[in-house]
């Protein structure tokens, strides 16, 4: 038997993982099976030796069906979460995006992202202190339209 470590056993579901907490939600399936198929597809055009002439219609035709499901994709703010068969407070507001068949409605896509972890992503202290003041302009028009809706109550002042 080989020392070598398959590298799908990192993205198999079936196989427990020590860096994980054991839960394995409907988003890490769509991500696992999406790079498998991809990597798949990949394998299989390697193998086909396909020209790019040959290989472009495939790629248009994919690209104009995921706009039609991207145009309707649902993207929100979340901050509650899902811990057993209960919601609580997220640890901070989080991203989700959910896309699903323009035809038979079926979700093929569910991603989440922590809003500290998009704003720190580059790792570019100058780029998070940026992110924060817009963040801070952001907040100030949510206090606005609350203000708006409960009768007028003062917004607080913006801190341009």
């Amino acid at each position: 038997m080989s020392d070598e470590r398959d590298p799908l056993d990192e993205h198999d579901p079936v196989k427990p993982r020590d860096d994980v907490d054991g839960s394995f939600t409907s988003s890490d399936f769509h991500t696992v099976t999406q790079k498998l198929i991809l990597n798949a597809a990949n394998d299989m055009l390697t193998e086909a030796k396909l020209s790019w002439p040959a290989v472009l219609p495939f790629l248009e035709t994919a690209r104009d069906m995921a706009r039609g499901d991207f145009e309707q994709a649902k993207v929100r703010l979340h901050t509650l979460q899902a811990q057993g068969e209960q919601w609580v407070d997220a640890r901070e507001a989080f991203l989700g995006i959910s896309v699903a068949d323009r035809d038979d409605g079926e979700e093929w896509l569910a991603e989440t992202w922590w809003i500290s972890e998009i704003a720190t992503a580059d790792g570019d202290p100058d780029q998070v202190r940026a992110i924060i003041r817009a963040l801070e302009k952001s907040l100030v028009l949510l206090h606005v339209w609350l203000a708006e809706r409960e009768g007028g109550a003062e917004a607080p002042p913006s801190e341009t």
